[in-house]
């Protein structure tokens, strides 16, 4: 996988890649004995390098990076690289942009996006057991400057510095950042479990609990996370538009009905992203619900010779990561139809 002639600057596995190993050529020569569980890590000096965080850093636009985001996923073990880069840009950078230290550099957590070593990564905590995808329903407190909770899925906590932890406070939800403990019989640590899933097995994800945990006042981030969730949300749903059509442009080249519906995914996302200015809010995103990714992922199916989508994760598990969309996608409609009833009711 030497790639030299690959003329895309953005196909970082055919650039930097070391045969068909998941990690940069020599990465694992450089570990020595250590455990190799850093994917994600061992390619973020390479994603600083090809511009996959001057998004957030308020270099480019919103369209320019998921470009990346779509190129980087053609590759083999692309689409894992790629997702776990959108979470740490979508979700951690989009806090960071809303919080008190907004301005890049402002705090030493920008510098995972900076490409400053030591390399840091952030991660995102909300759901929690039972959770629902209700903040209303989350447990996590913090009392007297201590925080008891346990967060049940943070993608890339497996090789995350700190967690950008929700919790709740009345009616409100206080967002703070929280260092992970290294040592496994740290005193307020109840639970520390990575795992793995099927589909872009790459990606690290964690299960964390803590009891009593000191947490400092400055390290409140946000007042409240509530009313940024769901711009946080919608922007991981256009990032997966992204990675499917970078996911499908293999197949788009000996399938012609594949190419019709890819090409027409892709003409869709330019005509929607190009005109949002600057970082993109809840309204515009939400506006454009649901994103229209069925007619590609049916002729995928058909492709196949599969009776439907769900049946797709039989054949290249990450196909999953798509099919999550429908249940999100009916939430979304309604808040839309809510949202424009509401307008409407207010001009009228």
């Amino acid at each position: 996988m030497n790639g030299t002639n690959d003329p895309s600057p953005f196909h970082l596995f055919s650039k930097w890649g070391d045969n068909d190993s998941i990690y940069p050529k020599g990465y694992l020569r450089n570990l020595g004995d250590s455990p190799p569980l850093n994917f994600y890590r061992s390619w973020k000096p390479y994603l600083h390098s090809a511009g996959f965080y001057d998004f957030i850093l308020g270099k480019e636009s919103y369209y320019e990076f998921q470009k990346k985001l779509s190129s980087l996923a053609e590759e083999p073990f692309g689409v894992s690289l790629a997702l776990a880069c959108m979470v740490e840009v979508n979700v951690a950078g989009g806090i960071l942009n809303a919080s008190r230290y907004k301005e890049p550099g402002s705090h030493f957590l920008w510098n995972a996006f900076l490409g400053k070593d030591p390399i840091l990564i952030l991660a995102v905590g909300v759901s929690e057991p039972g959770f629902d995808g209700k903040l209303k329903k989350l447990q996590s407190g913090i009392d007297d400057n201590q925080l008891t909770g346990i967060k049940s899925f943070i993608t890339n906590g497996g090789e995350a510095d700190f967690i950008f932890w929700v919790t709740k406070k009345e009616e409100v939800y206080p967002l703070y950042f929280v260092s992970i403990p290294k040592e496994s019989d740290h005193p307020n640590l109840i639970e520390k479990r990575i795992f793995y899933t099927e589909f872009t097995p790459q990606v690290s994800h964690l299960r964390i609990q803590f009891s009593g945990l000191p947490i400092p006042e400055e390290n409140l981030l946000l007042a409240n996370y509530g009313s940024l969730g769901l711009e946080l949300r919608l922007k991981e749903l256009c990032s997966l538009v992204s990675l499917l059509i970078g996911k499908t442009k293999p197949l788009s080249e000996r399938d012609k009905g594949i190419k019709g519906e890819r090409d027409r995914l892709v003409d869709w996302q330019e005509g929607f992203l190009r005109g949002l200015v600057g970082n993109p809010t809840t309204e515009p995103l939400l506006e454009a619900v649901p994103y229209p990714i069925s007619p590609l992922i049916s002729s995928v199916t058909k492709h196949f010779g599969l009776e439907s989508g769900e049946d797709l994760k039989s054949n290249d598990p990450d196909w999953q990561l798509f099919l999550w969309e429908d249940s999100l996608t009916k939430y979304l409609v309604q808040k839309k139809k809510r949202t424009t009833t509401n307008q409407m009711d207010r001009k009228s």
